[in-house]
């Protein structure tokens, strides 16, 4: 009935993997799939975070509280059919209780875009995936559009800033538990 860790799954888009692999000067061939010394030389290119950076993964638990995430570690880098998947686990602090954890994948500045079209799998205890389950909600496009709308119109034209619109446009997971007895 608890969460104790986070495995996420990036699986970068087409275009921007081919602009990665060219910048990094791998699949030479143009075959869609790396060596095994390409390989090793593109593990955990993208877990080489900035201070203060989350993942762009923000977790609550029940109470609503933020959920503290540890660093991510390594679990592999794969390019399939030309896409770059990387995986990397993040544990969490504290284990929270899983009934009413939620999770939410997005850039603050809605630079990049994230989807859970992958689907979520919660893993662990036999019973865990038999008890609970993960619910992806999408927001309501209309409502992020109007809500932006009137952040831009409230941003001074003379700002430095970048307004900060991406927790508008992300799905929510959350982690729905039947009663145990």
């Amino acid at each position: 009935g608890t969460i104790g860790a986070v495995q996420v799954t990036w699986a970068y888009d087409d275009f921007y993997s081919l602009l990665v692999l060219q910048d990094m000067g791998l699949d030479d061939d143009a075959d869609g799939t790396l060596t095994e010394a390409e390989t090793a030389r593109i593990q955990g290119w993208d877990l080489q975070w900035i201070e203060g950076y989350n993942g762009d993964l923000v977790m609550t638990g029940p109470d609503g509280a933020e959920v503290t995430l540890g660093p991510p570690e390594d679990l592999g880098i794969e390019v399939v059919e030309g896409r770059i998947i990387s995986r990397h686990r993040r544990i969490l602090a504290e284990p929270v209780m899983a009934k009413g954890t939620q999770m939410r994948a997005f850039d603050p500045e809605f630079y990049t875009a994230y989807d859970m079209t992958r689907g979520v799998t919660l893993t662990g205890a036999a019973s865990a995936s038999a008890v609970c389950e993960a619910r992806i909600v999408a927001p309501d496009q209309d409502e992020a559009y109007r809500e932006a709308q009137e952040v831009m119109a409230a941003f001074p034209e003379t700002a430095m800033d970048v307004p900060l619109l991406g927790h508008l446009f992300a799905e929510t997971v959350t982690i729905a538990c039947a009663p145990q007895e």
